[in-house]
């Protein structure tokens, strides 16, 4: 009590000093910077040459200030400006909806590029102006995910691959043991595609072709150079980025001179959530929950995230933290590590006990993301989200014959008929592979019976859901895998409802502090393969990029 009474004094004192300067600045156009792409998790802690570095925006920051921006007497419209990176498929369905909200509220949208994608030609087409420069590109091109088959490259340098997988669909090695695509994985993975596909077509649809005819047409004709993509109405003009407050200006309804210089008052996403953050909004006194907390996990977990320094101890936190009234995990992971995949899973499964947690899917959770979010008490996906890829794999190499060919011998001393299982110096044989190929199938055992306990599925159709095939969010939902659909602005209010909190209640964003060493070490290629080669991993190698 004591705590929160100081956190609403250093409140009072800190909003009466930006009351009048929030009062004067204008406040025209909102600019949202996404052409370096989205992310689901906040950009880490500048450290060197971080800083100096475009990174992506945080998408729960852009969706709250297109939220504020919608509801704002003061703005005129948002001008959004993207690119041709990281704007993904469920991230794309998500800012779309958002988008569309905004137009309905009354607001202009402008969406500009200088050269962009896919995603920016959906984006651009529910927009009131989509801008291109004039010499710049829309490759609208359609949907395509390809793999590198490496079994014959690899049998030339004299390394061999091991993997034992367990599901039939669990693709994860064929890039290793293949020359193309099994018949398994062609078909999951078809399914899939198809999906995003007419997503894309959708989204084309709701906005400026206006049918699923004219959108199909435009996709099977592109790319696009900008005065091509003119001509057919895909965008409306061809603007210079320093032509852009000058046009903003016109489409208020203004005249200009020519020479004029346009009074156009743009701000930035950071410097709108700052101007429209809440005022003299106290926290309560008493001690009930009043905050509803947003947990990111992205990318592979490895070992290590369940820590009492990692996302596990984060949760634990939470958990214990009386102001905390409910918890969205937002999950944008393939999956990785199994030991650290089970502790976050146990993470969440105790903290739900105590408080709700909704699990918010992005474009990937699969595999062990999948094996994080089923704990939560609700799974929201989006339809373009690729989750499931439940199952399990066990990638290694063997480069005796690598070693043989650059003349290289190894020699040593070993007690116990297994003790070189893990050794890649050689091959393993049919004792150390059988061993292996049981805790391969008992970790995928368990992984099946966990869905179906956490899910309420039968048996039959846990496995059906199972055998490591990826699913979009719309399948998923039909497999039980999932219990609506939704982005997550929809997360975080069915978390409102499940914990009974009020619509004033703080949404706060918390992630595990962690040390640029800590991050160079999640970022080593070497430490993902030395954890490959010692135990099984849940992942799922699928990421189809929208473009």
């Amino acid at each position: 009590m004591v705590g929160r009474a100081l956190g609403n004094l250093g409140i009072a004192l800190r909003d009466a000093a930006a009351w009048p300067l929030v009062r004067a600045l204008p406040r025209g156009w909102l600019v949202l910077r996404l052409d370096h792409g989205l992310s689901d998790a906040p950009p880490g802690a500048s450290w060197l040459l971080e800083g100096a570095l475009p990174r992506p925006r945080c998408s729960a920051d852009v969706l709250r200030a297109l939220a504020r921006a919608a509801a704002d007497p003061r703005l005129r419209g948002v001008l959004v400006r993207v690119g041709s990176d990281g704007i993904g498929w469920g991230q794309a369905a998500e800012l779309g909806a958002a988008l569309e909200r905004l137009r309905a509220a009354g607001k202009k949208l402008v969406v500009y590029a200088e050269q962009t994608g896919n995603a920016g030609a959906w984006l651009g087409g529910l927009a009131d102006r989509f801008w291109l420069t004039p010499e710049g590109r829309l490759d609208l091109v359609g949907v395509r995910s390809d793999g590198v088959y490496l079994r014959r490259g690899l049998e030339q340098l004299g390394v061999r691959a091991d993997v034992l997988a367990a599901g039939d669909y669990k693709s994860m090695g064929e890039m290793f043991t293949r020359d193309s695509m099994s018949d398994a994985a062609r078909e999951a993975l078809g399914a899939v595609v198809d999906t995003l596909y007419e997503q894309l077509v959708d989204g084309l649809a709701r906005g400026r072709a206006g049918d699923r005819e004219r959108a199909t047409r435009w996709i099977d004709q592109g790319p696009y150079l900008a005065r091509q993509a003119r001509e057919i109405g895909l965008v409306d003009d061809l603007v210079y980025v320093d032509e852009l407050p000058r046009r903003l200006a016109e489409l208020e309804g203004r005249e200009l001179e020519p020479d004029a210089e346009p009074d156009v008052h743009l701000v930035g996403e950071a410097g709108y959530l700052q101007l429209t953050a809440a005022r003299f909004h106290f926290r309560s006194l008493g001690v009930g929950a009043d905050e509803i907390a947003i947990v990111p996990l992205t990318g592979t977990i490895r070992p290590g995230s369940g820590s009492s320094r990692g996302l596990s101890g984060l949760l634990r936190r939470l958990g214990e933290d009386p102001g905390v009234g409910a918890v969205v995990l937002r999950v944008d992971s393939p999956g990785g590590d199994v030991l650290a995949s089970d502790l976050i899973a146990r993470a969440v499964s105790r903290l739900d006990e105590r408080k709700p947690v909704v699990a918010s899917m992005g474009d990937v959770a699969a595999s062990g993301g999948y094996y994080v979010a089923m704990m939560a008490r609700e799974i929201l996906a989006e339809p373009t989200t690729i989750t499931g890829s439940i199952g399990v794999v066990l990638a290694g190499i063997d480069v005796e014959g690598l070693l043989d060919r650059l003349g290289v011998a190894t020699d040593g001393l070993h007690r116990g008929r297994r003790a070189r299982i893990y050794d890649v110096t050689r091959a393993r044989d049919d004792d150390e592979r059988g061993a292996l190929r049981v805790q391969v199938e008992q970790i995928y055992a368990g992984f099946v019976e966990r869905v179906a306990a956490a899910r309420e599925l039968s048996a039959a159709d846990a496995e059906k859901a199972a055998r490591g095939r990826i699913w979009s969010g719309s399948a998923a939902l039909e497999q039980g895998l999932v219990d609506r659909l939704g982005g997550l602005d929809d997360a975080i209010e069915r978390a409102r409802e499940l914990a009974g909190l009020p619509d004033v209640a703080r949404v706060q964003m918390h992630v595990p502090a962690q040390t640029p060493w800590a991050r160079w070490r999640q970022s080593d290629p070497l430490d993902a393969a030395a954890a490959a080669r010692a135990g099984a991993w849940l992942w799922c190698p699928i990421r189809i990029p929208l473009l």
